[in-house]
Protein backbone atom coordinates (compact mmCIF):
# COMPACT_ATOMS: atom_id res chain seq x y z
CA UNK A 1 0.00 0.00 0.00
CA UNK A 2 1.43 3.19 -0.99
CA UNK A 3 1.48 6.50 1.21
CA UNK A 4 -1.36 8.39 -1.07
CA UNK A 5 -3.85 5.49 -1.08
CA UNK A 6 -3.07 5.23 3.25
CA UNK A 7 -3.09 9.05 3.53
CA UNK A 8 -6.68 9.05 1.91
CA UNK A 9 -8.04 6.06 3.77
CA UNK A 10 -7.26 7.70 7.00
CA UNK A 11 -8.82 11.26 5.95
CA UNK A 12 -11.94 8.89 4.63
CA UNK A 13 -12.21 7.09 7.76
CA UNK A 14 -10.95 9.01 10.74
CA UNK A 15 -11.83 12.93 9.17
CA UNK A 16 -15.33 12.56 7.46
CA UNK A 17 -17.45 11.24 10.40
CA UNK A 18 -15.94 13.97 11.95
CA UNK A 19 -17.05 16.44 9.85
CA UNK A 20 -20.04 15.25 9.55
CA UNK A 21 -20.98 15.47 13.15
CA UNK A 22 -19.91 18.80 13.41
CA UNK A 23 -21.99 19.91 10.58
CA UNK A 24 -24.90 17.72 12.05
CA UNK A 25 -24.70 20.11 15.47
CA UNK A 26 -23.84 22.96 13.61
CA UNK A 27 -27.08 22.70 11.81
CA UNK A 28 -29.36 22.16 14.88
CA UNK A 29 -30.47 18.31 13.37
CA UNK A 30 -29.43 16.49 16.34
CA UNK A 31 -31.63 16.81 19.54
CA UNK A 32 -30.11 15.65 22.72
CA UNK A 33 -31.95 13.29 24.70
CA UNK A 34 -33.87 14.35 27.94
CA UNK A 35 -32.90 11.92 30.55
CA UNK A 36 -35.19 13.68 33.74
CA UNK A 37 -38.88 14.21 33.94
CA UNK A 38 -38.81 16.93 36.42
CA UNK A 39 -37.25 20.81 36.18
CA UNK A 40 -33.87 21.33 37.56
CA UNK A 41 -33.54 24.45 39.55
CA UNK A 42 -30.92 26.96 37.97
CA UNK A 43 -29.17 28.07 41.27
CA UNK A 44 -28.86 26.17 44.21
CA UNK A 45 -31.79 26.29 46.61
CA UNK A 46 -31.17 25.25 50.61
CA UNK A 47 -35.28 24.25 51.23
CA UNK A 48 -34.60 22.25 54.85
CA UNK A 49 -31.76 21.81 57.28
CA UNK A 50 -29.63 18.44 56.52
CA UNK A 51 -30.98 15.71 57.62
CA UNK A 52 -29.36 13.03 60.44
CA UNK A 53 -27.05 10.99 59.75
CA UNK A 54 -29.15 7.86 60.18
CA UNK A 55 -32.31 9.05 58.04
CA UNK A 56 -33.04 8.86 54.79
CA UNK A 57 -31.06 10.27 51.83
CA UNK A 58 -34.06 11.83 49.78
CA UNK A 59 -37.09 13.99 50.95
CA UNK A 60 -40.23 14.50 48.56
CA UNK A 61 -41.83 17.77 49.44
CA UNK A 62 -45.11 19.56 49.08
CA UNK A 63 -45.28 23.24 49.10
CA UNK A 64 -49.22 23.60 50.75
CA UNK A 65 -50.79 26.67 49.12
CA UNK A 66 -52.70 28.60 52.12
CA UNK A 67 -55.71 26.59 51.84
CA UNK A 68 -55.55 22.89 51.60
CA UNK A 69 -58.75 21.47 49.51
CA UNK A 70 -59.50 18.06 48.28
CA UNK A 71 -56.87 18.94 45.21
CA UNK A 72 -53.76 19.43 48.34
CA UNK A 73 -55.44 16.00 49.63
CA UNK A 74 -54.72 14.12 46.24
CA UNK A 75 -51.29 15.58 46.13
CA UNK A 76 -50.85 14.08 49.41
CA UNK A 77 -52.28 10.75 48.42
CA UNK A 78 -50.54 10.61 45.31
CA UNK A 79 -46.88 11.06 47.68
CA UNK A 80 -48.05 8.47 49.61
CA UNK A 81 -48.51 6.30 46.36
CA UNK A 82 -45.01 7.00 45.47
CA UNK A 83 -43.48 6.12 48.95
CA UNK A 84 -45.24 2.86 48.67
CA UNK A 85 -44.49 1.76 44.96
CA UNK A 86 -40.83 2.37 45.87
CA UNK A 87 -40.82 -1.25 47.63
CA UNK A 88 -37.34 -2.07 49.49
CA UNK A 89 -36.27 1.49 48.91
CA UNK A 90 -38.95 2.92 50.44
CA UNK A 91 -36.99 3.43 53.78
CA UNK A 92 -34.41 5.87 51.55
CA UNK A 93 -37.53 8.87 51.21
CA UNK A 94 -38.75 10.96 53.44
CA UNK A 95 -42.40 12.80 52.56
CA UNK A 96 -43.25 16.24 53.96
CA UNK A 97 -45.31 18.96 54.17
CA UNK A 98 -44.50 23.02 53.96
CA UNK A 99 -46.57 25.18 54.88
CA UNK A 100 -46.67 28.69 54.63
CA UNK A 101 -49.03 29.70 56.97
CA UNK A 102 -49.17 28.59 60.64
CA UNK A 103 -51.56 25.29 61.09
CA UNK A 104 -52.81 23.36 64.05
CA UNK A 105 -52.25 20.15 62.25
CA UNK A 106 -48.70 18.62 63.18
CA UNK A 107 -49.50 15.58 59.94
CA UNK A 108 -51.42 14.75 57.22
CA UNK A 109 -52.74 11.43 56.31
CA UNK A 110 -54.92 10.17 53.34
CA UNK A 111 -54.92 6.85 55.32
CA UNK A 112 -53.88 5.41 58.47
CA UNK A 113 -51.18 3.75 57.41
CA UNK A 114 -48.58 6.53 57.14
CA UNK A 115 -48.25 9.94 58.47
CA UNK A 116 -46.66 12.80 56.78
CA UNK A 117 -44.99 15.67 59.06
CA UNK A 118 -46.12 19.24 57.94
CA UNK A 119 -43.34 21.68 58.90
CA UNK A 120 -44.23 25.76 58.86
CA UNK A 121 -41.50 27.07 56.50
CA UNK A 122 -40.93 29.66 54.11
CA UNK A 123 -40.75 28.96 50.67
CA UNK A 124 -40.13 32.39 49.63
CA UNK A 125 -39.51 32.07 45.46
CA UNK A 126 -40.78 29.13 45.25
CA UNK A 127 -44.41 28.65 43.71
CA UNK A 128 -46.98 26.83 46.08
CA UNK A 129 -48.13 23.68 45.30
CA UNK A 130 -45.57 21.70 43.59
CA UNK A 131 -43.73 18.59 44.57
CA UNK A 132 -39.98 18.87 44.92
CA UNK A 133 -37.09 16.26 45.17
CA UNK A 134 -34.71 17.65 48.37
CA UNK A 135 -31.25 15.49 48.66
CA UNK A 136 -30.10 14.50 52.27
CA UNK A 137 -28.12 18.24 52.59
CA UNK A 138 -31.51 20.08 52.03
CA UNK A 139 -31.03 20.70 48.22
CA UNK A 140 -33.42 21.34 45.81
CA UNK A 141 -32.52 19.29 42.59
CA UNK A 142 -36.17 18.83 40.94
CA UNK A 143 -39.66 20.56 40.98
CA UNK A 144 -43.04 19.39 39.30
CA UNK A 145 -45.25 21.55 38.78
CA UNK A 146 -48.62 19.97 39.60
CA UNK A 147 -51.40 19.58 36.81
CA UNK A 148 -54.79 21.17 37.44
CA UNK A 149 -56.56 18.51 36.60
CA UNK A 150 -56.37 15.48 39.56
CA UNK A 151 -57.21 12.81 36.69
CA UNK A 152 -53.60 13.89 35.51
CA UNK A 153 -51.69 12.97 38.40
CA UNK A 154 -50.95 9.12 37.99
CA UNK A 155 -48.36 10.37 34.92
CA UNK A 156 -47.17 12.91 37.44
CA UNK A 157 -46.57 10.09 40.18
CA UNK A 158 -44.80 8.14 37.19
CA UNK A 159 -42.58 11.35 36.27
CA UNK A 160 -41.73 11.41 40.06
CA UNK A 161 -41.02 7.80 40.35
CA UNK A 162 -39.08 7.33 37.80
CA UNK A 163 -36.26 10.19 38.50
CA UNK A 164 -36.19 9.15 42.44
CA UNK A 165 -35.61 5.36 40.92
CA UNK A 166 -32.63 7.23 38.42
CA UNK A 167 -31.25 8.99 41.99
CA UNK A 168 -31.37 6.27 44.10
CA UNK A 169 -29.82 4.10 41.73
CA UNK A 170 -26.89 5.93 41.15
CA UNK A 171 -26.69 7.54 45.04
CA UNK A 172 -23.60 6.60 46.88
CA UNK A 173 -25.19 7.28 50.34
CA UNK A 174 -24.19 10.31 52.73
CA UNK A 175 -21.01 11.41 51.67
Amino acid sequence: MNKQRFLSLFLLVGVVPLLAAFVLLKTGWYQSGVNNKGVWYQQEIRLLPASEPNSAHWRLVYLQPDSCDSHCQAVVKLMQQIDLALGRKQDQLDLLVLAAQPTALTSVSVDTKAQIPIIQSTFAGLPAGSLIIVEHHGLALLHYPLPPAVERFPLLGKDVMADLQKLMKFDRGPV
